[in-house]
């Protein structure tokens, strides 16, 4: 008999009360205890879901039955903060209870490893092996001992940035935390001087307010609204469990991600004179490459997934890890994503350039580009079937997509055709039931065509009579 619960790229992700469930978090949390050396210290947090709290306890009940030492947070903390404790406070491991960017209706179970790094394929493997090896070992009357890492986590990142520079700049700043873990920490951190913030979605709500807690521009129009009424110089947006970015610009437009790290790159380069390569994943801008290039960092690329950018910043000198979902990383922070020290930092970066936002990314552009990217999902696709036409495409490539010729092909994750001043790559979800599509052209007419085109194709390949 297999089991049923897989880890995707960054951790087990299933619907509340149908795949996630205190039976299945205890066999998980039991595969953790048995793999683990004896007497580990585990670190474990939880985020704004349902039950999130109570999923946390049994996981640590059971660790403790199994003779390791579990610390528990008292409140609902960012994933990053949980992180950067398992580095600090040397534990073995860590655990948070989230299902990240996902609806209200998934609980996840991601797992960290020192220093505070996604776990990689091979240790999440060796937990599904064990699964189903032993019975849950629980105690439902063990007491947690719990602790808050929240004012430590904060403290930290107080000194990652200037932020008496910050406070002094007068900016305007909307933060929508979309009702996840963020809460209203960007506004802790920057209140107090001439620079004003406003939180919206800032109460923890399982439901998210209705909305998605993706923070990408389907899911912002709260934030765009705000940034507009307020007359703000600029929104930033966190999703359930504040590992990622968003972000608005001074008129309210959606800023897409692949900017921000262009942006951030620039600050880190220019404004702060650091040094390091950039750890980009396979569906990250061209841009990020020019901007590399002409400041001589060596650039390496990854599968999508945030602990093959962990897995290279401990072991090269890195600057900047950067995926195209709103992860960033931080050098001399964590080799792991903080959406809370990438807001402050974009911050930081506005509080120097002194210019509209429109303004800065409108010269980055003309220096640097012009690139426009877009991610489009198919969904109600089965997992093998979605494989099947990767496969499909990887031994018949079309020879041209929206009139552009293919030039070659890349299969680091799924497939990625390479075109003059152009990418097109499909790829499966490793965290969703979903076929993702991403284009980049140096027009938005052009990436708009390729995944027109790119769309029909895949349907096509689904009809009945193709599928063979």
């Amino acid at each position: 008999m297999k089991s049923d619960i897989h880890f995707g790229t960054d951790g087990w992700r299933a619907k509340i009360a149908e795949g996630f469930t205190f039976e299945k978090v205890g066999k998980v949390s039991q595969a953790l205890a048995a793999v683990l050396p004896a007497r580990s210290s585990v670190l474990v947090g939880f985020d704004t879901r349902f039950a999130s709290d109570r999923f946390a306890k049994q996981v640590g009940q059971i660790l403790i039955a199994n003779k390791h030492k579990a610390i528990l947070a008292d409140s609902i903390i960012p994933t990053p903060a949980l992180s950067l404790m398992v580095g600090l406070r040397q534990a073995q491991a860590g655990v948070m209870i989230t299902a990240s960017h996902n609806s209200g209706e998934y609980n996840g179970y991601k797992i960290k490893l020192p220093p505070g790094v996604s776990a990689p394929s091979s240790f999440t493997q060796l937990i599904e092996k064990h699964i189903l090896k032993a019975p849950v070992v629980l105690n439902p009357d063990q007491v947690c001992p719990t602790f808050s890492w929240k004012s430590e986590y904060l403290n930290i990142l107080k000194k990652k940035v200037d932020l008496a520079s910050i406070k002094n700049a007068g900016l305007k700043i909307v933060v929508d935390s979309m009702h996840g873990a963020g809460q209203r920490l960007l506004e802790e951190l920057l209140s107090g001087g001439k620079t004003q913030v406003r939180t919206i979605a800032g109460q923890p709500d399982p439901l998210f307010g209705g909305r998605h807690p993706e923070p990408i521009a389907e899911n912002l129009k709260p934030l765009c609204t705000e940034v507009k009424l307020w007359k703000a110089a600029v929104g930033f947006a966190n999703d359930g469990d504040a590992d990622r970015i968003g972000m608005v610009d001074e008129c309210g437009h959606y800023v897409d991600v692949h900017k921000i790290h262009a942006l951030i790159f620039y600050h880190l380069k220019n404004h702060r004179k650091e040094n390091g390569s950039i750890i980009k994943t396979v569906s990250g801008t061209m841009m990020i490459e020019k901007m590399a290039q002409a400041w001589n960092c060596p650039v390496v690329e990854t599968p999508v997934g945030f602990k093959y950018i962990g897995e290279q910043m401990m072991k090269n000198d890195v600057l900047l890890g950067m995926e195209e979902s709103g992860g960033i990383a931080i050098k001399n922070h964590l080799p792991e994503r903080d959406g809370l020290l990438s807001a402050l930092l974009l911050t930081e970066a506005l509080s120097i350039f002194r210019k509209p936002v429109t303004v800065i990314l409108s010269q980055l552009q003309k220096q640097f580009g012009p690139y426009f990217s877009c991610r489009h999902d198919m969904a109600q696709i089965p997992s093998e079937l979605q494989l099947k036409i990767i496969e499909h495409l990887k031994g018949n490539p079309p020879l041209r997509i929206a009139g552009t010729r293919i030039l070659g092909t890349n299969t680091l994750d799924g497939l990625k055709f390479q075109m003059d001043n152009a990418w097109l790559l499909i790829r499966s979800s490793g965290t969703e039931p979903l076929l993702r599509i991403y284009a980049e052209a140096s027009s938005l007419k052009q990436v708009q065509k390729i995944l027109a085109e790119t769309h029909r194709m895949i349907l096509s390949l689904l009809r009945p009579q193709n599928r063979r």
